[in-house]
């Protein structure tokens, strides 16, 4: 149960990171597409989380994303389903 759930975690941010890189890669593609040259994407991006407040919420949600992933890669077993039966 250990290396399946351990498998499937590795699974799960092998497809979020091949995700975000192809957006970030849509991006700079149409900027480039645009006229807007390669460093707009930085440009904007001093822009994005401006505040404190937004610092703060993008670093929570950040959180709960990795902090359950960590804890079932220690434990190496998920929460059952008992509900569903």
């Amino acid at each position: 149960m250990k290396k399946r759930t351990r498998r499937l975690l590795l699974r799960k941010y092998a497809v979020i990171l091949l995700l975000s890189t192809l957006s970030l890669l849509y991006l700079y593609f149409g900027d480039w597409l645009f006229g807007y040259g390669m460093g707009n994407i930085r440009y904007i991006m001093n822009y994005l989380l401006y505040s404190a407040s937004e610092k703060l919420a993008a670093a929570i949600m950040l959180l709960s994303l990795l902090v359950p992933d960590l804890i079932y890669w220690v434990r190496g077993s998920q929460p059952g389903r008992g509900a569903e039966k």
